[in-house]
């Protein structure tokens, strides 16, 4: 039998979550906006880059317009970069704006 250890605090990756706002014509859905999300990060950091930066939508937090995204402490700048050349979604156009990062969740909600 092979017993594998949990890893130890000092070797998970830090996470960081950054609030976000999208201004649009049209208001967008939980699904639309992962989508926007994982297709910004793929043509900005490539297949490598998103497995790195661990850049994952949190679904459960979209509310009017707005949203939290969890990244590796280190692709923080990276991630906010990939977001900013978001410019539209089938034909209209939006805007994706960074509002506030922040090391735990508790506080961007």
């Amino acid at each position: 039998m092979i017993v594998i250890k949990p890893l130890s605090p000092t070797l998970k990756e830090r996470k960081r979550y950054i609030l976000f706002k999208i201004t649009s014509e049209k208001p967008l859905e939980k699904g639309e906006v992962t989508e926007l999300v994982n297709k910004a990060g793929l043509q900005f950091l490539g297949e490598l880059g998103m497995a790195k930066s661990g850049l994952q939508f949190l679904p459960e937090t979209w509310k009017k317009s707005r949203g939290i995204i969890r990244v590796g402490h280190k692709y923080v700048n990276e991630a906010k970069s990939a977001l900013a050349f978001i410019k539209e979604y089938k034909g209209d156009k939006i805007t994706f704006e960074c509002l506030k990062g922040s090391g735990a969740i508790g506080k961007l909600k």
